[in-house]
């Protein structure tokens, strides 16, 4: 899968499960967390998606809370780390 489909399917996926109305559309750079668009009570679920695009399990020990705040940083810490050791 390529970038460019991981970062829609993201987007597609928060939009799909925010409790909130989201103006416009989700950029790369909107803030996730901090506009409410999803709760810290849909990470776990919002994890389990992740991992199923990885094709592979997230160390949720080493997660640092700064990776949800945008599509921009779940590609930088859930996805790109892939690609470079690939």
């Amino acid at each position: 899968m390529d970038e460019a489909t991981i970062r829609k399917n993201l987007k597609r996926w928060i939009l799909d499960h925010s409790k909130v109305a989201v103006r416009g559309d989700l950029q790369d750079d909107t803030p996730i967390l901090e506009q409410g668009i999803l709760s810290s009570l849909d990470i776990v679920e919002f994890v389990l998606y992740i991992e199923s695009l990885r094709g592979e399990e997230v160390d949720t020990d080493a997660i640092e809370p700064e990776v949800f705040t945008s599509v921009e940083t779940l590609w930088k810490g859930f996805f790109e780390p892939l690609r470079k050791s690939a």
